[in-house]
């Protein structure tokens, strides 16, 4: 494509739109969806690959897009040639698709009818933070426009990645992988000024580990952290991503913040995270251990004003007429 063919003004508003879609999110799963749409999007194709060098500087496949359709990936992704250049250039690298993966990986050759590209994730001091690559039929040749856009936004998609790590290490117990309690009041005093302003359901559900004194006296608080990371690994897969707040309130103590949820949906993942604390057998040194959770639901419309501490507090009270009424169950009114 010749210069005077290259439209500026247009790419650089497609450009200056997807940053500030990637540059303003920190939740990691959004953003993850995002980086893939964003690719997509500008390589105009709907197959897609996002892999992350973890803490081990392994990489691993974070997430796919297969005509358009998300695919949660979470697999250690073999270090390819057009990888390894790609990295080292800094600069997007053109090569046949690979067969041998159902995800669009770069190969060194094959007799598909579609080319990879193979674009670096280069972070603050040119780190390579990971990789994305995408699937296209080899007669749709890459202009200079969309590699230009590209490796624009793969830095900004690699900072992003950095700035949300570092945010989620202000915000995140360390232990569980739960939000700690001061991100949940910041996220409820949004909530709640988002029903002031427009209404709409808005709940809480409020769980505490039954007898976690008696685990901590019996086998330690070794074993004791094992239990809360069982717990909040059990929270974790009850809560909507990107929606609910699932938080470590204190101790063997945890909330979630359900935004759009109403209080009977709130019973259901409530009851369910409960049958899953009595269902789990936990692995310790032990031997296994069996726990029990009791749980305590608030709505805003139940406040006499709609505050953080009020919404908790109807809450709280539930829970502990929950452990009083024998512990193992869910109390909503």
């Amino acid at each position: 494509m010749s210069i005077d063919k290259f439209d500026f003004d247009s790419t650089l508003l497609t450009v200056n739109f997807a940053t500030r879609l990637l540059a303003m999110e920190v939740d990691r799963d959004i953003l993850v969806d995002r980086v893939l749409e964003a690719f997509c999007d500008l390589g105009n194709c709907q197959d897609a690959t996002l892999m992350m060098y973890d803490e081990y500087d392994q990489l691993k496949g974070i997430a796919a897009s297969l005509q358009r359709r998300r695919f949660i990936i979470d697999e250690e992704i073999p270090l390819t040639k057009a990888m390894e250049e790609a990295a080292q250039s800094l600069k997007p690298v053109v090569r046949p698709v690979c067969d041998d993966s159902v995800y669009p990986l770069p190969s060194k050759c094959c007799d598909t009818d579609k080319t990879c590209l193979c674009v670096p994730l280069v972070g603050s001091r040119d780190r390579i933070r990971g990789f994305v690559t995408l699937y296209r039929a080899k007669e749709q040749q890459w202009d200079i426009s969309e590699l230009f856009q590209l490796g624009i936004i793969s830095t900004v998609a690699a900072i992003s990645f950095e700035n949300s790590r570092l945010f989620r290490q202000t915000i995140e117990d360390s232990l569980t992988g739960l939000y700690m309690r001061r991100y949940l009041f910041i996220r409820m005093r949004e909530e709640i000024q988002r029903f002031k302003r427009r209404g709409g359901p808005l709940s809480v559900i409020m769980i505490d580990v039954d007898n976690f004194k008696i685990v901590n006296d019996t086998y330690g608080h070794a074993t004791g952290d094992v239990v809360l990371r069982s717990v909040g690994h059990i929270l974790h897969e009850n809560s909507r991503q990107g929606v609910d707040i699932p938080c470590r309130y204190g101790g063997e103590e945890f909330v979630i913040l359900m935004p759009g949820s109403e209080k009977k949906e709130a019973e259901i993942v409530a009851e369910r995270i409960r049958a899953a604390c009595e269902a789990a057998s936990i692995s310790a040194p032990e031997g296994r251990i069996r726990i029990t959770a009791s749980c305590g639901i608030a709505s805003v419309e139940e406040c006499q004003e709609a505050s953080a501490d009020a919404l908790l507090s109807i809450a709280d009270r539930r829970l502990y007429n929950a452990k009083e009424s024998g512990r193992n169950r869910v109390v909503v009114k």
